[in-house]
């Protein structure tokens, strides 16, 4: 008689701790595992599996897409100095046009067609709201418009009161002359916003703003519920920085530090909005050295004399002496500052080792910061 070998008992693992495993895994392989069984499929879709993994994995996993655009038109993720593989096409979605990355808040990106131009019946504003990680793309239904309207700026974030995701767009509609003052015009500011619950876009019209928008930062323009561009007060034309509020759906204005750096006319050009240590931050190259940059930091945001100059990088002259401009910069205690020189070409320097680092990656447009997610859109394509 042949003896049977007696088959050791299987070990089960707690379902806490195999929850708090995959939480901690990248989004490439929790995607593979949903193919394993049924009972990861169903915990790994659920939202409060992917919150648990935002928060702990997307701590890990913080970067910054780049747009690049040759041989094709691409977004790429780099983690600290190095590209991992999560580029995706973007060709399909422009064409011809430009194409913008608009901003990024928990694995979501925003991109637009376009930016800065005038609407016409042969060119439209396209947004889509995408997930580079798990290869999801929603295109937003079309913005409320007219022909000849100029799309100013574009925003986009998160509304944690309502748990919703929002796209903001800000158009100069129509402009008359004052009659009081021919010197003057008086002209209105269009404002669409997409919420993503509901699927649709709300209209509203500022008549005569006294302040209006100028451009778009570098870096991460949405912080505390708010996404941030430079701005001008029409009358004295102070230089301010302008947010608008997703959850009240509302424009603010926050002032710059009291510092002559931020009182040029191109200032925005050498400046780039971050989050330090948590708080809301800029990074501005100097005036009287264009090698050497100040970290400014709100310590209570949206309080004007809280700005203080938290530290100074000085970065090192090379051969060819390129001046370099601040594209993004890591919130492991600034230990990396990423900057592109004349030719749009990548840089990194760490402020620690001192060491300059350059990349072939050439930069189209933004960069922004990024950390993968599970965060999915119901209203899916998958590219």
């Amino acid at each position: 008689m042949v003896k049977r070998e007696k088959i050791a008992p299987s070990f089960q693992v707690p379902d806490d701790i195999e929850i708090d495993i995959l939480s901690r895994l990248s989004v490439k392989s929790l995607l593979r595992f949903k193919c394993v069984q049924k009972s990861w499929r169903n915990f790994i879709e659920d939202p409060v599996f992917i919150a648990m993994h935002l928060d702990y994995y997307g701590k890990s996993s913080v970067g910054f897409l780049l747009y690049g655009s040759r041989p094709y038109k691409y977004i790429k993720q780099y983690l600290n100095c190095s590209s991992i593989d999560v580029s995706m096409s973007i060709k399909i979605f422009f064409g011809e046009s430009p194409g913008y990355m608009i901003g990024s808040i928990n694995g979501l990106v925003c991109l637009s067609n376009n930016l800065y131009f005038f609407l016409k019946e042969d060119k439209r504003l396209s947004i889509y709201i995408c997930n580079p990680s798990t290869r999801e793309i929603l295109e937003l239904p079309e913005c409320h418009h007219a022909y000849n309207d100029f799309v100013l700026s574009i925003g986009f974030g998160f509304c944690p009161k309502f748990n919703d995701y929002k796209v903001v767009v800000v158009k100069l509609l129509d402009s008359v002359v004052n009659v009081r003052d021919p010197n003057c015009c008086l002209f209105s500011l269009g404002v669409e916003v997409y919420s993503w619950n509901r699927n649709s876009w709300r209209s509203t019209k500022i008549v005569n703003p006294r302040s209006v928008l100028t451009t778009s930062f570098q870096g991460k323009g949405y912080f505390n519920g708010a996404f941030h561009w430079g701005g001008r007060d029409l009358k004295s034309s102070k230089r301010m920085i302008m947010s608008f509020q997703f959850d009240e759906e509302v424009f603010r204005e926050l002032n710059l530090p009291n510092h002559p750096d931020f009182q040029e006319e191109n200032y925005f050009l050498n400046a780039l909005i971050i989050e330090y240590q948590n708080f809301f931050s800029l990074i501005i190259k100097q005036k009287v050295n264009m090698h050497v940059y100040d970290l400014w930091v709100m310590k209570e945001y949206g309080v004007s004399d809280s700005w203080i100059k938290q530290l100074t990088i000085e970065v090192p002259v090379l051969e060819d002496r390129l001046m370099f401009r601040p594209v993004m910069s890591f919130e492991n205690n600034g230990e990396l500052l990423v900057l592109s020189d004349w030719y749009g070409r990548i840089v990194w320097y760490n402020t620690k080792t001192k060491q300059i680092e350059r990349s072939k990656e050439v930069l189209r447009g933004r960069s922004i910061r990024y950390k993968e997610s599970l965060v999915s859109l119901s209203r899916k394509k998958v590219v």
